[in-house]
């Protein structure tokens, strides 16, 4: 899904195009929409925009001066120009600036959409190119320094900043970043692995996928990149000392906004992973900019939200810890390291508990019990620590789960505390295999649930924001999804799409508004979003046939009766 931007200072215009696009389903676009273009700008800082519809001539700020506006913040997005005139002038700046069509507005709409459509087809073309690909690919190649690797590991573990860069090992360790400045954590993790990926793999795909997340970084950012104990990409970012962007009058830096914008350039990545990659990446931002000496306590956080994060395991999840909400509680939570191939296993069970997978889960418990039945025998000490390790898993599990006190009634958890050794292993793994088939419903109960909720806070806010911004990246934004992967799950949900739930909303509530004589019709279409009562009359004939003014007269002709 791509998205389009329509900007002109007449709301008729712009009401009409966005109608004509809504129209075309089969371009499949998420449409935003401004009145002026410092409208347009203030969309621009927060949202992706691939392609741009806008008026060459507006007051204030004309569309070339827009234009620069939008290649700052997202170079790549394609720019059509509509005009009322045919000025020389403005179409050889235009041409110079690489703008990818100049149409006249007495143009037939077939013209508007076949240069939207070709600017579509542009994209796509790009994006099929491998050279960004090849490039991250060849930087994979190129490991980066030892030393700042461990240096930023060990500010991971709490180690003081200034002690570090004390010590004669790292004393002469350049970094980009300002150590007296702020740092942005920013944290990715791959979400899923394909069965037998071998460890050199995964690794390469790390590396891949952080050097694609360097590629996507503007200028006025300063970052140092890590990969974090081969599962976790991690970027140290400051805003560049030399931009006046994102800085208020008194030079502090918009931190909510910058991370707002970021967010926008995260589902570029997301997507690129997807497309070119064939991986699905989620991402966690740090509640906002903190001190070198407080990293540790922030990726405690960071690491405690990818754990936890989104309890229907969804995937391509963007998690603003400056914004977490009643959906997401954030707390910190250490997690074991281990080496040896038993904790491995221990890891992936653990990890197929969380995802709800009975099948895998009982297969990997009988394999973990047979090793541990035979290291007890082997090392009595040994095995009791991985015992012990064992039994944690499900109870970590449990805890993490936040289950409901039904679902603990029906576990059989009242034998943890026989810690010892057991003799008889044949109930042990009898005992445990059914503990794992009960956590594994209650998670299959839990994404269910959560699947529901999901579209239920989506439905809720677009019913109580009928008025205001109801474009796919904000909806996006209030429940932490990547946008274009949001509208493929709410479809694959409930069996259409998002658009057609809103323009049924705002049909239904149309037709109540209607029903009270006293509001006039253009107070009911400003109510509803609409600008331009045309556009509300065109939009409310298309869905039930009739126009507001007949839907009226004929509620008067029934009660006249």
């Amino acid at each position: 899904m791509y998205r389009l931007l329509i900007v002109d200072d007449e709301p008729a215009i712009v009401e009409g195009l966005v109608q004509m696009f809504q129209e075309r389903e089969e371009l499949d676009l998420d449409i935003c929409k401004a009145y002026s273009a410092f409208e347009a700008i203030d969309i621009i800082k927060k949202t992706k925009i691939d392609v741009v519809l806008s008026d060459i001539r507006m007051p204030e700020k004309n569309g070339l001066q827009l234009m620069d506006e939008i290649l700052f913040y997202w170079p790549a997005c394609k720019i059509i120009f509509l005009t009322g005139h045919n000025e020389f002038d403005y179409v050889y700046t235009a041409i110079q600036k690489n703008v990818e069509s100049y149409i006249l507005k007495t143009e037939e709409d077939k013209v508007v959409i076949g240069a939207v459509s070709n600017a579509l087809k542009k994209i796509e073309d790009e994006l099929k190119n491998k050279d960004i690909v090849d490039k991250a690919r060849n930087q994979m190649l190129v490991m980066a320094p030892l030393l700042k690797k461990e240096l930023f590991e060990a500010l991971l573990l709490g180690e003081r900043v200034n002690d570090l860069l004390s010590e004669e090992l790292f004393a002469e360790q350049a970094i980009k970043l300002n150590r007296e400045a702020p740092v942005l954590l920013l944290v990715g993790k791959i979400d899923s692995w394909s069965e037998g990926m071998s460890y050199a793999n995964k690794r390469n795909a790390l590396y891949a996928v952080r050097n694609l997340i360097e590629q996507y970084w503007p200028s006025m950012l300063t970052s140092e990149e890590i990969v974090y104990e081969n599962s976790m990409m991690i970027s140290f970012l400051q805003l560049a000392a030399n931009t006046d962007r994102f800085r208020n009058e008194d030079d502090a830096i918009d931190w909510r906004g910058l991370v707002t914008y970021l967010k926008g350039i995260l589902e570029s990545v997301q997507n690129a992973c997807r497309d070119l990659l064939q991986m699905d990446v989620s991402f966690v931002i740090s509640r906002g900019a903190v001190e070198w000496d407080n990293l540790h306590k922030e990726f405690d956080l960071v690491k405690a939200m990818i754990k936890k994060r989104m309890v229907s395991g969804q995937k391509m999840t963007m998690m603003d810890l400056g914004m977490a909400n009643g959906l997401f509680k954030v707390e910190p939570s250490k997690f074991a390291a281990y080496s040896d191939e038993f904790n491995k296993k221990l890891r992936l069970l653990e990890k197929k508990l969380d995802e709800g997978d009975e099948l895998q889960a009982e297969t990997i418990c009988k394999e973990l019990i047979i090793s541990l039945q035979h290291e007890t025998s082997q090392n009595y000490l040994l095995g009791l620590e991985r015992y012990y390790a064992f039994v944690l898993v499900f109870l970590a599990n449990i805890n993490n789960q936040h289950l409901s006190d039904r679902a603990k009634d029906q576990m059989p958890i009242e034998s943890f505390a026989m810690m010892d050794i057991p003799g008889d292993w044949m109930a042990v793994e009898t005992y445990y295999l059914e503990l794992g088939k009960q956590i594994c419903l209650e998670k299959q109960q839990q994404v269910e649930k959560g699947e529901n909720l999901l579209v239920e806070r989506i439905h809720r806010f677009i019913n109580e924001n009928l008025s205001g911004d109801l474009s796919l990246a904000r909806i996006a934004e209030v429940v932490h999804f990547n946008p274009s992967y949001l509208s493929r799950f709410y479809k694959q949900l409930t069996g259409r799409n998002l658009s057609d739930y809103i323009n049924a909303t705002k049909a239904e509530t149309a037709v109540s508004l209607l029903e009270d004589m006293q509001m006039k019709i253009n107070e009911i279409a400003l109510k509803l979003g609409f600008e331009s009562p045309s556009y509300f009359t065109a939009f409310f004939r298309k869905m039930k046939e009739v126009s507001p003014q007949e839907f009226r007269e004929a509620i008067l002709h029934k009660t006249r009766k």
